[in-house]
């Protein structure tokens, strides 16, 4: 009885230790195999998920780059930059500017600055982040950097270019409203949940605020002990999952990979304790239940199984629902595209449509009903469909995640109208399928803009000629084909004469249409095969290819000229308008192309100085007389400084004779060219820029005379002083006039100002400017040679003109031709109807006097009184104090 009792006591202790035995090992065997299977998932899900993340972040701020790219190529606002860095005070320009850089502030671009060539910033709109918590580099052409600023903002600098040639910089800041939801969501993947998005900072890593770290942190990258943290594997361009532990020293199940090719890591994670959390909570019930089998055992077995089933499977379950918060965030990435701009387009790997966001169904003009299930080719047209096809091929045909940026495809839409864009495939991997993912891009206004580029790079863009830079091709390809068979180039050198006075008169939309015609007319002249081209402004240079003789050249110049006889009709007026050619021949005078184009060109100046609608053929003496022109430049520059200038005075005698002022006029003694004439001189020095010291030298020196003539009473005599165009434009003309005045002490009211009508007409609002300057000293201002120009009387309203100067071309026939007689009388009694007064230049005889001073001509000036006199003659006859009757010229 007591042996039956421990066996049976020995059998309750075996069944029973067996009994737990066996229970210990299903449970530990069912706790591995669910921990094992929450892992798997959980890997599953978390690379899942954190590619789809990288991907949206990645074509996020490429997106942002592109539209700063795209901004610097815009044709307007290329052009209002370089305006507005040209006339950095025009405030109707810089107003323009800031309209224009105002709408682009879309697409989530935020701020936007432009910057002139010299760096000065032009305009800003918007708000740009001021001092940016953090700030990382990314691997994209310019200046681009990815900030934090209580935000995710992209800060892209992207030089603008016009013609190959750098003309500022744009400088954007966009928000990432994407890349900044996939930061603040990880934390639906549990109360651990973590994405981090890091760069690295040499031996450290700087990283943005995540959801368990709200500041900017720079953790290392690597523990204590040498071990790379997950977001290291990142760095080094790797892709995959890892059980580790992270920069807070906590062991966490995380999916790592870089960020394209951008100097990015972005890490998912979450700590392991809280994935183990379900299935750790389940020893509450196993611990009483293994304690229970003990007392009662098939019992317990029997009625005790089936809860703890029951517990493992929801343990299993929350395992799902963390599984199932995953696949959530990925239904909530694909959500976030159905709000991006781009269009993105998801195909199986054989090309058929799966999905499609509302940006890529407007772009090609589809229902979604009616894209899905569609082989994707079909939106490509049919001669473009094997590129489309190539590509996808070799995507298909890599192993291991790919990617294919940036293609270039040409489009179809529904409708039928085609388009270009800008194509990036990539490939996912969704439930152990993979699918490829198609971000579409329209380009075609980039691309429109780049070939517009293209195009102006070597051609004009007001007349569509060749530029300089074809031009030069084309001669050059004529020379290499003469030389073939012993054949002649030639090179004719236009310019145009007095197509200044179209502009100044009838503005530069009429001197536009008058090149335009131009440029027509020199079309129809010439052979198809031979070369026309714009250099500049008003010159053309003409290329004649494979002539047999030098005659020839010489036909087709004449055969120009004719072309210019017929009046141009330009802004409903009929013009008329002349040129002046240089030839230059290949390989008579030079083998050189450069050199070629410069005989032309100086052959073109001899035309020019013969008169008006001629042609010269080079010869070397224009060589040597250029260089005589150069040589008398660097003289013009010595003169000065040597006292070779010096001023004569000519008497300006009211209707009784009396001298009532005195036109100040220069003249240049060379120590050895002698006296050389101011045609010769002037024209140069304004051109070279020396008429600046050299006028401000002869306003002194007048002005000096002026006081020196002052009557015993204090009274002054009027001193008339020539103003170049050149002073009118550049520096401060009425601050030297106002220093000048203060040095020498003479009142502003005995100055007169000479300017010419094409002062009045290069920029009414530079010109209003500068005369209400001079104006507010106290001068007056008289028109010189007024009559010979495009006259536009107009001016004569809106600026404070004291008197008009009556050319003396007029004068000179004014007894024999009734013309030039219609035109003194009209122009005196216009000017006194205006309340301005006339002066008669070039008076030489008494028959020009009485003629004047019967129709009431103010005052005059001419050799019939007096010629130009050095000071000390002119003094003589003021102290005479006799009225100039007249004298034998």
């Amino acid at each position: 009885m007591f042996t039956k009792q421990n066996i049976q006591q020995r059998i309750r202790l075996v069944a029973g230790a067996i009994l737990i035995g066996v229970t210990l090992l299903v449970g530990i065997t069912v706790f591995v195999v669910m921990q094992r299977h929450a892992e798997a998932l959980l890997s599953k899900s978390l690379q899942l998920s954190l590619q789809s993340r990288v991907q949206l972040t990645e074509t996020e701020i490429r997106a942002g780059f592109d539209r700063t790219v795209l901004i610097s190529t815009r044709p307007l606002l290329t052009d209002q930059l370089q305006l507005v860095d040209a006339r950095a005070d025009d405030t109707a320009a810089r107003n323009k500017l800031d309209m224009v850089a105002l709408s682009f502030l879309r697409g989530g671009i935020t701020a936007i600055a432009l910057y002139g060539e010299d760096g000065q910033e032009l305009t800003r709109v918007g708000v740009f982040a001021q001092q940016p918590e953090l700030a990382v580099p990314l691997n994209l052409p310019g200046h681009v950097q990815l900030m934090w600023d209580g935000q995710l903002l992209l800060r892209a600098v992207v030089e603008m270019k016009k013609e190959g040639r750098v003309i500022g910089k744009v400088m954007t800041e966009t928000s990432l409203p994407v890349s900044m939801g996939a930061l603040k969501d990880a934390n639906r993947l549990g109360k651990t949940g973590e994405m981090a998005l890091c760069a690295p900072f040499g031996i450290n890593m700087q990283c943005f605020p995540t959801a368990l770290n709200p500041k900017i942190f720079t953790p290392p990258q690597r523990s204590p002990q040498g071990v790379r943290l997950p977001m290291t594997h990142a760095f080094e361009g790797e892709t995959g999952f890892v059980i580790a532990k992270d920069y807070r020293h906590q062991e966490v199940v995380a999916a790592y990979a870089p960020v394209g090719d951008l100097g990015l890591g972005m890490v998912l994670k979450m700590d392991s304790a809280e994935l183990h959390a379900p299935v750790w909570n389940q020893l509450r019930y196993l611990i009483p239940l293994l304690a229970g089998v003990l007392i009662i055992a098939l019992l317990l077995l029997r009625w005790r199984l089936t809860p703890l089933v029951l517990r493992l499977v929801r343990s299993e379950a929350q395992a799902r629902e963390l599984s199932a918060s995953l696949r959530d965030s990925e239904m909530m990435s694909r959500s976030i595209t159905e709000g991006m701009a781009e269009g993105v387009i998801t195909t199986t790997t054989e090309g058929i449509v799966l999905e499609a966001n509302a940006a890529a169904l407007q772009l090609f003009g589809y229902e979604k009903s009616e894209l899905i299930g569609r082989d994707a080719s079909e939106l490509v047209p049919e001669r473009h469909r094997r590129q489309y096809k190539d590509i996808t091929a070799a995507l298909a045909a890599q192993p291991e995640a790919f990617r294919i940026a940036g293609r270039e495809v040409r489009s179809l839409r529904k409708d039928g109208s085609e388009f270009t864009a800008s194509m990036t495939f990539s490939d996912v991997r969704v439930g152990g399928r993979r699918l490829f993912t198609v971000l579409v891009v329209d380009i075609t206004e980039r691309k429109q803009a780049v070939d517009r580029l293209n195009y102006l790079a070597k051609n004009d863009a007001l007349t569509g000629l060749p530029n300089r830079v074809l031009f030069k091709e084309r001669l050059e390809q004529a020379m290499i084909a003469a030389k073939g068979h012993a054949g002649l180039v030639a090179v004719v050198f236009l310019d145009l004469v007095r197509f200044k006075n179209v502009n100044d008169t009838l503005g530069h939309d009429a001197g536009d249409q008058m090149l335009i015609e131009v440029a027509r007319r020199l079309l129809e002249t010439v052979r198809s095969g031979d070369t026309v081209a714009r250099m500049s402004g008003d010159e053309f240079t003409i290329v004649l290819a494979d002539i047999g003789q030098v005659d020839d050249a010489a036909r087709v110049a004449q055969k120009i000229l004719h072309a210019f006889e017929p009046p141009f009709l330009i802004a409903g007026r009929e013009l008329a308008m002349g040129a002046s050619l240089g030839i230059a021949i290949f390989p008579l005078h030079t083998g050189d192309a450069n050199e070629l184009l410069s005989y032309a060109d100086l052959a073109m100046y001899r035309a020019k100085e013969a008169g008006d609608n001629r042609y010269q053929f080079y010869t070397a003496e224009m060589t040597a007389q250029a260089a005589d022109v150069l040589a008398l430049e660097n003289e013009l520059r010595q003169g000065l400084e040597r006292g070779e200038f010096f001023l004569n005075y000519q008497p300006i005698v009211d209707a009784g004779g009396n001298i009532v002022g005195a036109e100040a006029l220069l003249r240049w003694q060379h120590g050895r060219r002698g006296l050389i004439p101011p045609a010769r001189f002037i024209s140069l020095a304004e051109t070279t820029g020396l008429i600046l010291p050299i006028g401000e030298w002869v306003l002194r020196q007048a002005c000096v005379q002026a006081m020196a003539w002052r009557k015993p009473n204090g009274a002054l005599l009027r001193m008339t002083v020539n103003v170049s165009p050149r002073q009118f434009r550049h520096g401060d003309l009425a601050k030297t006039i106002a220093t000048i005045l203060a040095e020498t002490g003479l009142a502003p009211s005995a100055l007169d100002l000479e300017i010419t009508e094409g002062v009045l007409m290069q920029g009414e609002t530079l010109a209003q400017e500068v005369f209400y300057q001079l104006s507010e000293l106290g001068l007056s201002f008289a028109i010189d040679d007024f009559g010979t120009g495009f006259s536009n009387f107009a001016y004569l309203k809106r600026f404070p003109i004291n008197s008009l100067k009556i050319d003396q071309s007029f004068i000179r026939d004014l007894i024999t031709d009734p013309n030039d007689a219609a035109i003194v009388k009209a122009i005196i009694g216009m000017a006194h109807s205006l309340g301005i007064k006339t002066t008669a230049e070039g008076v030489e005889t008494l028959e020009q006097k009485e003629f004047l001073l019967a129709y009431g001509c103010d005052l005059m000036q001419g050799y019939y009184f007096s010629y130009p006199l050095p000071p000390e003659a002119f003094t003589a006859l003021l102290d005479a104090g006799k009225p100039l009757l007249g004298n034998d010229p």
